[in-house]
């Protein structure tokens, strides 16, 4: 179910989907590619995958209005065939968004809220950004921190990015939407990031564009 099409003043539209349709309700959106699509996920094992790229492709025509080809590099960054758009996908339980803008680099990420957030956290946060200024939203602090960097790290699209050395979140207020400042040192062009963010009942979501 389309929960949400936003369109925002620099360009980029992003579509949040709530994954409830099973595949042939969801292959019924395509007139075009529906045969080509119902032999595609065939090679999927598992019905999780499945739904997934077909609740892809679903967010993907309520961009643009037609059933346009996803491709994949060798980083696993998703594009369209006809490179009408660049794009930017994320799911996690029950829930898929996609970000896309005409001409920039764009990355969203969506991050279930979870308990085990807190036994992972020394993985991908250093000491500065464990601090948490936040009092009573400590699962919000770590999952926008983990969401910020996953966004990041699919603009970049770049290979042997450590999360802690390269990707750094400077402190922020949470709120239930907002802003966060970032910066990667992984490459020479050590790009800043400027990154949104919203904070639903059952997740967070983060997204930016370059």
């Amino acid at each position: 179910m389309l929960i949400s099409k936003e369109n925002f003043p620099d360009g980029s539209v992003l579509v949040l989907w709530k994954m409830e349709e099973d595949e042939e309700q969801l292959l019924s959106f395509f007139e075009e590619k529906k045969e080509e699509y119902r032999q595609h996920i065939e090679q999927y094992p598992y019905p999780k995958r499945r739904l997934e790229f077909l609740t892809s492709r679903c967010a993907l025509k309520a961009i643009t209005g037609s059933e346009n080809t996803i491709c994949y590099n060798k980083n696993g960054r998703p594009s369209l065939v006809d490179n009408l758009l660049k794009i930017s996908i994320s799911h996690t339980n029950g829930y898929l968004a996609l970000l896309a803008h005409p001409q920039r680099v764009v990355g969203i990420d969506i991050e279930l809220k979870k308990e085990k957030i807190f036994k992972v956290k020394h993985k991908y946060l250093s000491p500065s950004e464990l601090e948490n200024e936040n009092e009573g939203k400590e699962m919000e602090h770590l999952l926008l921190q983990w969401s910020a960097k996953e966004a990041m790290f699919k603009m970049m699209d770049c290979r042997d990015v450590d999360f802690i050395e390269h990707l750094h979140i400077n402190h922020f207020k949470i709120e239930k939407e907002g802003d966060m400042d970032a910066m990667e040192t992984r490459t020479q062009e050590r790009t800043p990031f400027s990154l949104k963010y919203r904070i639903y009942d059952d997740f967070v979501m983060v997204w930016g564009l370059i």
